[in-house]
């Protein structure tokens, strides 16, 4: 069975760790795994929104301890040549991702959890960055992603201390963004992917880039790239169809042209 299991559903492309019996930890299979699948999601068209999750006890554990390089050289280039580059085609996809998080999502795991435009997580599930108890530091991105999420106090008392962070808690830290009956976990994400993808292809993927920029832009910057890409926005035939479809009282029909 591949580690990287991956699955479409309409329009909705589902990505899912499988490695179970290892709590999802990461091998180099999980790792390049997941790169092609974006690339495969990225290509395909008719694909208009992806969910990410784990299968068995949790979405993942984060490295696999047993089976790190034995130098910290090796494990830096792991981190930039794989991890590195999973974690960024989640976040640069045009398309929105969905984070469904059962169980855990720890370690480098919750690197990959926060990179999703919005994250879903079962009542009993928890976030947790574990690194300082083993005498390392957040990687995968994490500290850029607690401090921008939640403020440096808040991610250093986390990122130190390395408590379980329950998925209510989440929410109120702005990390995720609801908590669902842990049986209804994959059902609700996948609805809520399929509500996205009813969304204006272009018009999406322009909203996705502006607020994943919003923080490096201050307010006339964000004000000239809005216009920038609200200009294509308005060439589409989709804009044309919104604004008929609107006066037609009826569903609009996009097309991502």
């Amino acid at each position: 069975m591949s580690e990287v299991l991956y699955e479409e559903r309409g329009r909705v492309a589902i990505v899912t760790w499988n490695r179970p019996d290892a709590l999802n930890t990461f091998t180099q299979e999980m790792r390049v795994g997941l790169i092609d699948a974006f690339k495969k999601i990225a290509a395909a068209e008719h694909i208009r929104a992806v969910v990410l999750t784990g299968v068995g006890r949790g979405f993942s554990a984060g490295a696999d301890l047993n089976g790190l390089p034995p130098s910290g050289a090796k494990v830096q280039a792991m981190l930039e040549e794989e991890f590195g580059p999973g974690i960024l085609a989640i976040a640069e996809l045009p398309k929105p991702v969905i984070g469904a998080v059962n169980g855990f999502a720890s370690g480098i795991g919750a690197g990959y959890a926060l990179a999703c435009d919005m994250l879903v997580m079962g009542e009993k599930a928890f976030v947790q960055l574990p690194f300082a108890k083993i005498g390392l530091v957040p990687d995968g991105g994490l500290t850029w992603q607690f401090a921008e999420r939640v403020g440096t106090r808040h991610a250093f008392e986390l990122a130190l201390i390395g408590d379980r962070i329950p998925a209510a808690r989440c929410v109120e830290l702005g990390l995720a963004n609801r908590v669902v009956p842990d049986a209804e976990l994959l059902d609700q994400a996948i609805a809520l992917a399929e509500k996205l993808a009813d969304a204006a292809p272009l018009a999406l993927a322009g909203t996705k880039k502006l607020l994943r920029r919003a923080h490096a832009l201050d307010l006339a910057g964000a004000i000239r790239e809005e216009g920038e890409i609200q200009k294509g926005c308005i060439d589409s035939q989709d804009f044309r169809e919104g604004v008929k479809a609107f006066f037609e009282k009826r569903a609009p029909q996009f097309t991502g042209r």
